[in-house]
């Protein structure tokens, strides 16, 4: 592996490897012959307990040598890239009921580079050898990210040096910070010419338990959907810090307890009976309940273990209210332009990775290694730990803001699990001087995009009438966020006024 004593040559770093050469897919079954390099496989992260992680790396249409190097990360926690990320949302296609694919005209990789990768092991097809390796937390989660980003620059010499940012969404807002921190010490300690770090971007991003649940009844209740008593119960009962997305535990005591008002607002709201779509309330609602995987998975996992409404209460196993999970069977994402794509997508997804033939061409469950179940958007295998589900990123976001990073914090305004409400909460409590105070910002389409501010080393840009995936209900302003942020780099003081204005 090349490292910052060491480098290659500057002829070789011109380069793939044999092994990448290896990784490369010249056509996919429903699309044929593709017009872009693609490559996918597996990269070992460790080789003592036979751990390795799966990727799709996209090179950009035309130029690709002289764009961007982007990690995309979705979250879950136990979620794959390929299904969200690259097969959904921001990569080169959407799959069709008929098992063909159509081509993003939003595609991110029209401007950059981009690996997808499913991590931890045991998502999607990222394996391990050692069963015990199931149970994962953000720390070796984020080394071994870092230790596929060196791999993945041992297998393609040429992207050493070349402008690298990580981005993600969701349950990426502890991947993506922990990851940035990883690469940023990394450099450090070298001088940096390996992996050439700009900064992060991260969507809906769940970062500290308290804020974020709170932010989320302040919004239930701004936008109609809770009645004053239950949203001043649920304020005045629950321990936001130590529950997943407001899924507690009955807890039996008189009067009325947390559970019971998570229950109410479940009912006002219409979230428990799939009625109103609660990761993007004014889209309507998708039947099959197979659609937003990683959505689901973010409620399922977050309240997986139930936590007590109040420190030293007594714990019970016959809770009444498990309203995410009873939601999350109906309650699904679909576009706001209904018909312009597949609004029921995951299910088609992991049909499509399921077929041998595309299994194949993706070098995937292959003799090397064959899973012994089928392939799935999100892990229920993966044993993640709950202290870092509900820690807080604010100490991580702390220490990072004093490397030289642009960070880009972003928000789909109708999302209401992790809503705007909770991370400008989580921002304020940051204490950033503010450089440009609040206000509007164009897409491509000449119509307002968002708002932002930006703060001393890090902007916070909102995304209008997206929900908890941005890029995939609001493509193009995603996609026009996207390149002017990490392929212009418009993210200056000075530049701002050119594109978030």
């Amino acid at each position: 592996m090349p490292t910052a004593d060491a480098p290659l040559a500057a002829e070789s770093a011109q380069d793939y490897t044999a092994e990448a050469t290896g990784d490369l897919v010249p056509e996919l079954p429903g699309w044929g012959k593709l017009d872009f390099d693609l490559y996918s496989g597996y990269v070992t992260v460790d080789e003592s307990a036979g751990r390795a992680l799966f990727y799709a790396f996209a090179e950009s249409y035309k130029h690709k040598e002289s764009k961007p190097l982007v990690l995309w990360l979705n979250g879950g926690p136990g979620c794959s890239s390929l299904a969200s990320g690259f097969m959904s949302e921001l990569g080169p296609f959407y799959p069709a009921a008929n098992g063909t694919l159509q081509k993003n005209p939003y595609s991110w990789t029209e401007a950059a580079n981009i690996i997808f990768l499913e991590s931890p092991a045991f998502v999607g097809w990222s394996y391990s050898n050692t069963t015990s390796d199931a149970t994962v937390g953000d720390a070796r989660t984020a080394s071994d990210a870092l230790a596929f980003i060196l791999g993945f620059l041992d297998r393609f010499p040429a992207y050493i040096g070349r402008p690298f940012w990580v981005a993600g969404e969701s349950y990426g807002g502890h991947y993506v910070p922990n990851l940035s921190l990883a690469v940023a010490k990394y450099n450090a300690g070298t001088d940096g010419s390996q992996i050439n770090f700009k900064g992060f971007l991260v969507g809906n991003a769940w970062t500290d338990a308290e804020l974020d649940n709170r932010g989320a009844v302040w919004f239930w209740h701004s936008h109609a959907l809770i009645s004053d008593t239950t949203r001043d119960g649920l304020l005045k009962t629950c321990n936001f810090s130590t529950v997943g997305p407001l899924q507690v535990e009955a807890v039996n005591q008189y009067p009325k307890t947390c559970d019971e008002y998570v229950d109410d607002s479940q009912t006002e709201s219409g979230f428990a009976s799939g009625g109103i779509n609660i990761y993007d309330i004014y889209a309507d609602v998708c039947s099959p309940e197979r659609a937003t995987l990683e959505a689901r998975q973010f409620a399922r996992v977050l309240g997986a273990k139930k936590a007590a409404v109040t420190e030293g209460a007594p714990s019970s196993q016959h809770g009444t209210a498990v309203p995410f999970e009873t939601m999350s069977l109906a309650a699904t994402v679909s576009l706001p332009e209904p018909g312009k794509y597949d609004p029921c997508i995951d299910g088609e997804v992991e049909t499509y990775f399921n077929r041998k033939d595309v299994q194949r061409a993706l070098h995937a469950n292959s003799s090397y290694h064959t899973l012994p179940w089928a392939w799935k958007g999100c892990s229920d295998y993966v044993d993640y730990s709950r202290d870092d589900l509900l820690s807080s990123m604010l100490p991580v976001y702390r220490e990072l803001l004093k490397y030289d990073l642009h960070i880009l914090v972003y928000s789909g305004d109708v999302d209401a699990i992790v809503p705007v409400t909770g991370t400008r909460s989580w921002l304020r409590s940051l204490k950033l001087p503010v450089v440009r105070s609040w206000r509007p910002w164009r897409s491509g389409t000449g119509q307002i995009g968002g708002y932002f501010e930006h703060y001393k080393g890090l902007t916070f840009v909102t995304v209008r009438d997206a929900g908890h995936m941005v890029p995939y209900t609001q493509p193009e302003r995603a996609s026009f966020l996207f390149k002017k942020w990490v392929v212009e780099e418009s993210n200056e003081p000075a530049s701002l006024d050119s594109f978030l204005s």
